[in-house]
């Protein structure tokens, strides 16, 4: 394996690492090579303990703090997390954190020259699940020299991460912490996660995943599915208090009258935001990840294969924090306590924190007020 490095700077460094040996996935697929992508935050001590691993959840990426990737304007997903004094405070620790396998920020995934072809895999990139995510992180854990994790924490997909490393790899790491994450992926949210798909194959544009090289690729299904997503991530409140019935440059539309024909351009703020979600969608993220990376989620299931949910999380034998929001109806309070049932049967170490914040599931990201003194006591009472 080697290292290619671009100009670090004293706090943030990112680098790709390249794996050559095969990746053998869990469902029978292979790769020849493996890449990631990686951003570090914070120094590694001498002791090599003091480093936590933070798993992105599905539209992130490795660019978890600091200064935004290059060529991009989009902020760092967890800024107000990660940094000196912060919720995982990098005068402490030494933060890692890279893109899954199955991404598009740099490491492997459908936009990568398939060696055997010479073209990108598009949806012959091999089926990947969670399981596979947290081997990878074993992988570049051994590649930084680092025996243990201090701790391994996410949100959402990067929760699940870190319940399956802590399962698979219980010797490599200290401490857990998984946030709006349930034992398993509903019917519900893979409900949600088809339609999103569906959208995206229903663009004559996505040529079976083969339009990378194209003039145009999916845009308009990535843009539907985005839509789709985002009125089903906020609550009916959160919409509610931020849009209301307000309509576009009429701040106070009582008495107005609508168009007199029919239009499709937006009228109310809710509908331009919706617009400005469908602009941004494609220039965020590869569809033929999001087909990828929802499908690995829907197979998120920590009991299968076990006769039971307590048999399942048997093997988690280090502490755990597990967070649930109010607001979070996706991930709701219920599935997260009986997660924490059951790995408390077991005899470890678990805490339940039920947190409330208007921004449902995506609290975690952007409000830590009631979050960052629960991981930090967490994380210093234990370590």
């Amino acid at each position: 394996m080697n290292k290619k490095e671009s100009e670090p700077s004293t706090a943030q460094r990112r680098f790709t690492v390249s794996f050559d040996e095969p990746m053998c996935m869990t469902t029978g697929g292979m790769l020849r090579r493996l890449e990631l992508a990686l951003e570090t935050y914070g120094m590694l001590n001498d002791r090599r303990d003091n480093a936590i691993m933070i798993c992105h959840g599905l539209t992130g990426n490795q660019n978890a703090a600091g200064e935004p990737l290059p060529g991009t304007s989009q902020q760092p997903w967890w800024q107000l997390a990660i940094g000196p004094g912060l919720m995982f405070d990098t005068n402490r620790y030494f933060i890692v954190c890279a893109n899954v396998p199955g991404g598009c920020a740099g490491s492997t995934g459908p936009a990568t020259t398939d060696l055997h072809t010479g073209r990108p895999f598009g949806m012959r990139f091999p089926r990947i699940t969670i399981a596979d995510m947290a081997d990878a992180g074993v992988r570049l854990q051994d590649y930084l020299g680092i025996s243990s994790f201090l701790a391994v924490a996410g949100g959402c997909m990067g929760g699940f991460q870190a319940l399956e490393f802590a399962r698979r790899h219980p010797t490599r790491l200290s401490h857990v912490v998984a946030i709006s994450a349930t034992p398993f992926t509903s019917s519900y949210t893979i409900a949600l996660w088809e339609l999103m798909r569906q959208a995206i194959y229903a663009d004559p544009a996505w040529h079976g995943g083969d339009y990378y090289g194209q003039a145009q690729g999916p845009l308009t299904g990535m843009g539907l599915g985005a839509m789709i997503g985002s009125v089903l991530w906020l609550d009916r409140d959160t919409l509610a208090e931020k849009f209301g019935r307000r309509r576009i440059d009429t701040p106070s539309a009582e008495g107005d009258l609508p168009p007199p024909t029919v239009s499709r351009a937006p009228e109310f703020a809710v509908e331009a935001f919706l617009a400005r979600v469908r602009a941004n969608a494609s220039l965020r993220f590869d569809p033929n990840s999001l087909i990828c990376l929802t499908k690995a989620m829907d197979l998120f299931d920590l009991a299968d294969g076990y006769p039971n949910l307590v048999a399942g999380v048997s093997a988690i034998d280090k502490p755990v924090l597990l967070v649930s929001y109010e607001s979070d109806w996706r991930y709701p309070r219920a599935e997260i306590a009986r997660l924490a049932d059951a790995i408390a049967t077991n005899g470890t170490n678990v805490s339940h924190h039920h947190l409330t914040s208007r921004f449902g599931h995506g609290a975690y990201q952007f409000d830590v007020s009631e979050l960052a003194p629960v991981v930090t006591g967490f994380l210093q009472a234990k370590s």
